[in-house]
């Protein structure tokens, strides 16, 4: 069901997603593959870009699978009408596994012992499971050690109502320059073997997130998990020469008050701004509680009428305020660039993440429900 601030769509604060860029970047990607299966990441709300819409786009445009970290998100998706198989990334609860059953997504087992109690799930159901098991090969976040990964064995031999359809393992550092990475598909094309050796082989064998997808071809398998790139953005070392990214998302809002004030006024919560001279302020309807950093404080800047302007004071909850300066020209309606380009300016999700000393996958995936996902498609 589309929540309220979706289904109006009058709110000025909203963020702009390209369908078009979408397209783009998924084919950016396919273009580094040969022939491995697709499985694109559409957790966390599809990294803020609405998990709904993007997983349709991409079930149009040939995903192999779909990447989601709770059973919740499949769910939405499976009643949205998404037919295409969905991997719950995640360790779930026990009490978690029937209803990845009855909504017939794929299961992450990340130990011998959930295997077994997914079995047995499967078998009250009087259906099958589909798995895919997970190691450990330096993570350090869920899955059976790399060394140990022939404990599954004895379950698997035994499993009744289990299709062990993929095999697992997660980077550390494949977006950095490091040797770890190599050591990791090393230690992950030995339980690959371990499990051949004993009469296993697996449709889905995936270790490549994206930096995999664009770093190491020997470790892209027979599927890759492609996150941040199909949104356009990467956060690491360079982007190779022969792949173009396309940002998918930016963000905007509009002037909804303008003032004057004198030298010595105070600003916000706290006048951790006060006025040097005299200047004009205007607000916006924008603050934390949509996922605007307010740690950024005075280091924040946006867009409007083609220029860059800072905030003023500390971000409120739901409003904040912008020092434009005693010659600055902007009115009530007057558009503002939060995230995105103008004419001559430009703001991106890296200079927020710069500016409040975090990470473009927290500030995305911080986006609130309450700010409306505009989609456009100008194909």
């Amino acid at each position: 069901m589309t929540n309220i601030h979706q289904e109006l769509l009058t709110r000025p604060t909203y963020v702009e997603i390209d369908i078009t860029k979408i397209h783009h970047n998924f084919h950016e990607i396919k273009k580094q593959l040969n022939n491995q299966k697709i499985l694109c990441i559409v957790k966390g709300n599809a990294y803020g870009h609405g998990i709904v819409k993007i997983s349709q786009e991409f079930e149009k445009l040939g995903a192999d699978y779909l990447g989601v970290a709770i059973p919740e998100e499949g769910v939405e998706l499976r009643r949205a009408g998404i037919m295409i198989p969905i991997l719950v990334l995640s360790a779930i609860s026990d009490k978690q596994i029937p209803v990845c059953i009855q909504y017939d997504l794929t299961i992450t087992a990340p130990s011998d012992e959930k295997l077994e109690t997914i079995d047995t799930a499967a078998e009250v159901f009087g259906t099958r499971a589909k798995v895919h098991l997970n190691v450990d090969t330096g993570m350090g976040r869920i899955g059976i050690n790399w060394q140990r990964a022939e404990k599954f064995l004895s379950v698997m031999n035994t499993c009744q109502n289990t299709d062990f359809e993929g095999l697992y393992a997660h980077f550390a550092m494949a977006d950095e320059e490091s040797d770890f990475t190599k050591i990791q598909i090393q230690r992950f094309n030995t339980v690959i073997q371990m499990f051949k050796n004993n009469g296993y082989e697996f449709e889905y064998i995936h270790h490549a997130n994206s930096g995999g997808i664009l770093f190491h071809e020997d470790a892209r398998y027979s599927m890759v998990r492609a996150g941040m790139v199909l949104y356009g953005l990467f956060e690491g070392i360079d982007l190779p020469k022969n792949i173009h990214l396309q940002p998918v998302m930016s963000w905007k809002t509009e002037v909804v008050y303008f003032k004057y004030i004198e030298s010595g006024t105070g600003i916000g919560y706290g006048h951790h701004y006060i006025a040097k001279k005299g200047t004009r302020i205007v607000t916006l309807p924008i603050g934390y509680a949509d996922g605007y950093q307010r740690a950024m404080g005075p280091r924040g800047k946006v867009i409007i009428n083609d220029i860059i302007y800072p905030i003023a004071g500390r971000i409120c909850m739901d409003q904040m305020m912008i020092d434009i300066g005693s010659d600055g020209v902007a009115y009530k309606g007057d558009h503002v660039i939060l995230v995105g380009e103008s004419q001559h300016q430009k703001i991106t999700f890296f200079d927020i993440a710069n500016w409040s000393k975090t990470s473009i996958y927290e500030l995305l995936s911080q986006i609130s429900y309450r700010v409306p996902r505009v989609y456009i498609d100008i194909r």
